[in-house]
């Protein structure tokens, strides 16, 4: 979720920062209205959208699934940690709730404006008692009466306001506030809505300005409305605080730099389009020396490999720092748990002197198994696993893949810590998508189940061909 997020705020800054520093000067309204409501689109898309790539057959990967250790978890009365996770997630629904609330009471509001209705060339027209300016939402014009003179309209007034319903820039209002309510904490948002509001007044201006009315005249009215403004959400109205900009604009002319400008805007959108997007690699079989295929290769490399035995120590009281300095990967306890033993890699004659040495306690623990066998698992790993993407990686990386297994048998979590952030973010989808409905025979301590930590580690050796 949160490179997602990450994604959305740096496209939106990276469009909004193109658009204030190359077009929003350049007298061409209409492409900057679809490019701020298609960057606005795209910022929030481009995130979800993948491309497949055919991935370069450069070297022959060699990927060895090794044995498994388990972290045991014995169940104790332990206060919960506070979840932050929890406390972001309850912050972000209140100010949601709030704004969405608050959006929703200035469209009621809006709609609550009592007056006369009227049909004006063929428009809806609400004329209120109170001294209202002029403004549009959705498709009616609202004033108040004293606009409304030998039952006709300033025609400067009614072709401004009449510009925002023909073009319907309410939708544009309703879209920015849609991606406010849900996503606040985007600063970019803020510096659409200005320029999103700002694009049509503009265009507003420029509708009263073709009809050959005088600059200076129109310019004068808008200062005389500017005393009596009131700035409604989701609303346009024609005395808009961003008076200078307009009168600049007014005057302005175009350039011959605005195909140039144009030109930066689509590129900028295509590039963060191919850069930013996520790409998966075509699912090739991958040859290895022997021409076999890699799923092939795998299991072989499993069950013929001289992995190192593990063996289980259960000791009375172990520190949990120093168990965290034994794996700092693996998570020291589940949920209301503490890890009260270790797992140690040792060779087969400190194996068999482990078991003399532990017997007692070793008979008392039984591991948690995976339906068929561990051997079924790692073969199951090694055959999901798409390590397409890798294939431009020399030498050897590894990772470790930590299965978090409940009382009832039930996979809770998973996480994995290696050498690649590609080869941990495959493990991890491999390893999640196989338990995702499985269901494991627990550990169980003294004929009791109980929570354990599952250690799955993973090299992967690149030979060049």
């Amino acid at each position: 979720m949160l490179p997602i997020i990450l994604k959305i705020i740096l496209c939106s800054s990276l469009f909004i920062a193109v658009y204030y520093l190359f077009l929003e000067k350049e007298k061409m309204y209409r492409f900057n209205r679809v490019y701020l409501l298609s960057s606005l689109i795209l910022s929030y898309v481009i995130p979800f959208i993948t491309f497949t790539v055919q991935a370069p057959k450069i070297t022959h990967p060699q990927l060895i699934i090794e044995e498994a250790a388990q972290y045991v978890s014995i169940v104790q009365t332990k206060q919960e940690n506070f979840n932050w996770t929890n406390m972001v997630w309850i912050i972000y629904a209140v100010v949601t709730l709030f704004i969405l609330i608050k959006s929703f009471l200035a469209i009621i509001t809006i709609k609550r404006i009592q007056g006369e209705k009227r049909i004006y060339q063929s428009y809806n027209v609400i004329l209120t008692q109170k001294n209202l300016s002029p403004f549009s939402f959705w498709n009616t014009i609202y004033m108040g009466k004293e606009y409304l003179k030998n039952d006709t309209i300033d025609p400067r007034i009614f072709l401004h306001e009449k510009s925002h319903l023909d073009q319907m820039h309410s939708i544009d209002l309703l879209l920015i506030h849609l991606a406010k309510i849900f996503t606040w904490f985007n600063p970019a948002l803020y510096l659409y809505k200005n320029a999103i509001i700002s694009n049509h007044e503009f265009l507003a201006d420029e509708a009263v300005l073709k009809n050959q009315f005088n600059l200076r005249e129109y310019q004068n009215l808008i200062l005389d409305e500017l005393m009596g403004s009131q700035n409604m959400t989701f609303t346009h109205s024609l005395n808009f605080n961003n008076t200078k900009k307009r009168f600049i604009m007014m005057k302005a002319q175009k350039t011959k730099f605005s195909l140039l400008r144009k030109t930066i805007g689509i590129i900028t959108l295509m590039t963060a389009t191919a850069l930013l997007s996520e790409r998966t690699y075509a699912n090739t079989s991958v040859k290895s020396e022997n021409n076999t295929d890699l799923s092939t290769n795998i299991h072989e490399k499993t069950t013929n490999t001289e992995a190192p035995k593990v063996v289980q120590y259960f000791m009375k009281s172990i520190p949990e720092d120093v168990l965290q300095k034994n794996n700092p990967a693996a998570p020291i306890a589940l949920k209301k748990e503490t890890i009260k033993s270790v797992t140690d890699t040792i060779s087969p004659k400190k194996s068999q002197e482990g078991k003399n040495t532990n017997n007692q306690e070793d008979a008392n623990f039984v591991s948690a198994e995976y339906p068929g066998s561990m051997a079924v698992l790692r073969a199951q790993i090694g055959k999901t696993m798409d390590v397409s993407a890798l294939q431009s990686i020399k030498g050897v990386i590894k990772a470790t893949a930590y299965i978090h297994i409940d009382q009832t048998g039930k996979v809770t979590n998973v996480t994995t810590s290696g050498d690649n952030d590609l080869f941990n973010k495959e493990l991890l989808r491999t390893v999640t998508a196989i338990n995702n409905e499985t269901s494991w025979k627990p550990a169980t301590k003294d004929g009791q189940p109980i929570a354990s930590v599952l250690k799955v580690p993973a090299t992967m050796n690149f030979i060049q061909p």
